[in-house]
């Protein structure tokens, strides 16, 4: 992927490293503008705008993680790298938490410097490339409906347009509902970006992902001396989120003991830190997703019923991909598209029987299962169209043609498709790789 010429502003009190830098980026094809302190840096910010920022650690008027906060609820330049002779794992966790896009010790040398500037040059490039795919879909197909940067057909029409109501017009609590896969995590960003908060914060926090022990400490910070470890004092991932969203993935797996603080949260906004007296206030708007019932959970304890009626002011269901089969081919035609370009493949479509595989499968892993097939089939594609065997889709619960809906399958009409077996899949994708 070719580099695009990036905007670069480099925040850097030694002349000497400031100078090499700007020699360096500006020789690669980039426009580059350096500056020595964080007051020159926020006039350069407020009178114009960077595609990434260079941030150095310690500055004549302070310290560089002071701008990289900033950053998160303003305007400012949305990449950050902060860079330091200061090179340690704390101090590396602490930019990447506060928003920094990546971590640059010093000292350091020019293929360090050039490996970060192409990743993002190619970041912005792909961001550029899936919206004009995006376009040129939508363009393409009447049915194809979309929300932010999410596309699906008629069947999800109705829930784009509750999502971008509700997304535009209130602070809502939202509960998003749905088989893992489907999208909810994509939904939550969507609305997201569609909300007055765009410009501030987005956390997104999994409730299963975090071990027990430590998720409080996460969510809502702790008071220096609240446990042996706890030297100073730390912000949680509610105040980091301040002014934004925060959105709580696979909310019924959290512990009962949290739920309560979180129902204080929605509530009143504010809570203790972890050891601490005082009471903290945060403005952050709460969006939830599950794959659980959530109302069977609390009929048997396991979940507070009063949480859950604060979360679901505005329930969302997001349905498995197998009740919107018509959605699979503009899903896979966009990813597709997607892929293709990205690995620099000339591959323009699916053959008919792989057509018809795809809508007779049943999609137990939903979207996040096609567009993963979608990225091993250009992998391995042989041709310029992706075949059968390629997708190596193979489900014992495959739908008989008879039960794919009509609109999706008049576009496979009069072809011959048969599950395949587990043995039988892996003996052709073997084969593919062979060949």
């Amino acid at each position: 992927m070719d580099n695009i010429s990036l905007d670069i502003l480099i925040l850097e009190d030694d002349e000497l490293q400031r100078k090499s830098m700007y020699d360096m980026l500006n020789g690669w094809g980039h426009k580059a503008v350096g500056c020595e302190s964080l007051a020159d840096a926020r006039k350069l910010l407020e009178e114009g705008s960077y595609d990434l920022m260079f941030v150095d650690m310690m500055l004549p008027d302070g310290n560089g993680l002071e701008l990289i906060a900033e950053s998160q609820s303003s305007s400012m330049c949305s990449r950050m790298v902060l860079i330091t002779a200061f090179a340690d794992i704390k101090t590396a966790v602490d930019a990447i938490r506060l928003g920094a896009y990546d971590y640059l010790p010093k000292p350091f040398d020019e293929a360090q410097l050039k490996k970060i500037v192409r990743n993002i040059s190619d970041k912005i490039k792909l961001g550029n490339s899936v919206a004009s795919l995006t376009k040129l879909m939508l363009a393409g197909n009447e049915d194809v409906w979309q929300l932010d940067n999410m596309i699906g057909t008629e069947a999800l029409k109705k829930i784009f347009d509750v999502a971008r109501k509700v997304a535009t017009t209130s602070d809502s609590t939202v509960l998003i509902l749905g088989e893992s896969g489907t999208g909810k995590g994509m939904l939550a960003k969507a609305m997201h970006r569609l909300s007055k908060r765009s410009d501030k914060p987005f956390i997104d926090i999994n409730c299963s992902a975090i071990p027990a022990q430590l998720i409080e400490s996460e969510i809502f910070g702790y008071e220096k001396g609240a446990f042996t470890d706890a030297k100073n004092k730390k912000p949680g991932l509610l105040e980091l989120a301040d002014g934004g969203t925060v959105f709580l993935d696979e909310i019924g797996d959290m512990e009962l003991n949290l739920q309560s603080k979180l129902l204080k949260v929605i509530e009143d906004r504010e809570f203790r830190r972890l050891g601490g007296a005082r009471l903290t206030s945060v403005d952050v708007r709460i969006l939830a997703a599950t794959s659980r019932d959530l109302k069977d959970l609390a009929s048997k304890g396991k979940f507070r019923e009063d949480l859950y009626y604060r979360l679901s002011v505005v329930p969302i269901t997001m349905p498995p991909l197998r009740e919107h089969i018509s959605s699979v081919m503009p899903l896979g035609e966009f990813y597709l598209k997607k892929f293709s370009r990205e690995m620099g493949r000339d591959i323009t479509g699916f053959s008919k029987n792989a057509i018809g595989a795809m809508l007779a499968y049943s999609w137990p892993g939903n979207v996040r299962e096609l567009k993963n097939v979608i990225e091993r089939s250009v992998i391995l594609a042989s041709g310029t169209e992706i075949d059968v065997d390629e997708l190596g889709i193979c489900d014992v619960r495959a739908r008989k043609v008879s039960e794919v809906p009509e609109a999706a399958h008049n576009s496979a009409a009069d072809m011959q498709i048969r599950p395949m077996s587990l043995a039988e899949c892996e003996k052709k994708l073997i084969k593919s790789v062979l060949d």
